[in-house]
């Protein structure tokens, strides 16, 4: 899980440089649904490790939704 939540993050950092830097924001959507991607391995990993009483309760939901609405932005 820690090789892919680098990678996930590491992606997501590059798309959107890439889109600041060109002023080309048409892989926002891309990078909203990997972010979304991102803070649901990082909810699950907490709900995991810490169980109820955790950030992880707030983070599923939240990545949820960012990917909902990513995918409605496409």
């Amino acid at each position: 899980m820690k090789i892919i939540k680098i990678i996930l993050a590491l992606v997501v950092m590059a798309v959107s440089v890439y889109g600041l830097i060109t002023k080309n924001f048409s892989f926002g959507p891309i990078s909203s649904l990997l972010l979304g991607i991102f803070i649901g391995i990082i909810g699950i990993e907490e709900f995991k490790n810490k169980g109820k009483n955790s950030l992880g309760v707030f983070f599923i939901p939240v990545s949820l939704l960012v990917i909902v609405v990513a995918l409605f932005s496409f």
